[in-house]
């Protein structure tokens, strides 16, 4: 088991524990989005030292960090069955509130991530306002999200996802927590086609299924499709007009936010 340190209560959240089970750092899914917050981190020339991923659940996006970047990155989570799945790493593991706002966590990391979120969240900037409380001045927040509410369906809705995001969402959103925006890239392009087919599919599917329906390839053959298509999309030198999702990364003014 998994060591990790208590600094708030656990409690349950917004998310599909069966999720958990899927998504490990083999799935195409989970490859492309390390591929595309990697690519955008390199491209903005931001090279951090330390990061805390806010929400990391089972700790896959924070072993794939700590893999890529040889950074430590601290993971917290107020799931403590999620946490207590996740691989030893060079960070710390934490049952953590952020509203809590921990003194020893305030302001101390580089990097802030909030790696599909802030979309199970009811109030977003509330959120991500205590997110930004444990970052430096001039730190960075990266965030991905569903993108495109016309995509929301069953799977959204059993996952706990609240929405789904625009880049206009995402832009009025830094702005209100006074975030400077560096970029806002939409990813999955060539996985629309397949996730309004998933739409469709899933109203005949039981909310008990739908999950791993939804986000688990249906044989060797989709699953090679789904590879294929994370090889072409993240291969080419720019990012596509469109996608299923949304990273974006927002840097915190030098004077910080209030404690």
């Amino acid at each position: 088991m998994t060591k990790v340190e208590f600094l708030s209560e656990p409690s349950s959240v917004s998310m599909a524990d069966e999720w958990f089970e899927l998504a490990t750092k083999d799935h195409f899914w989970m490859k492309w989005r390390q591929a595309v917050l990697l690519r955008q981190l390199t491209s903005a020339g931001l090279k951090p030292t330390n990061a805390l991923e806010i929400g990391c659940g089972h700790g896959v996006a924070r072993e794939m960090l700590e893999h890529d970047l040889d950074i430590r990155v601290d993971g917290c989570d107020l799931n403590l069955k999620a946490l207590e799945m996740a691989n030893p790493g060079k960070g710390q593991l934490f049952v953590y509130d952020i509203f809590d706002r921990n003194p020893a966590m305030l302001g101390a990391y580089d990097l802030v991530l909030l790696m599909d979120v802030i979309e199970h969240i009811d109030s977003d900037l509330a959120f991500l306002q205590a997110a930004l409380s444990h970052l430096k001045p001039g730190g960075i927040v990266a965030i991905n999200v569903p993108a495109h509410m016309s995509l929301y369906g069953k799977y959204d809705e059993v996952a706990g996802h609240k929405r789904r995001y625009s880049a206009a969402n995402i832009e009025s959103l830094f702005r209100a927590a006074k975030v400077k925006t560096i970029r806002i890239v939409e990813w999955g392009f060539l996985l629309l086609p397949l996730l309004f087919v998933r739409k469709l599919m899933l109203r005949r599917v039981s909310k008990e299924d739908a999950i791993r329906t939804g986000f688990e390839p249906s044989g060797p053959f989709v699953a090679s499709v789904c590879e294929n298509l994370r090889r072409l999309e993240t291969s080419l030198p720019f990012s596509l007009p469109l996608g299923s999702s949304l990273l974006a990364l927002g840097q915190l003014g030098v004077e910080g936010v209030a404690r």
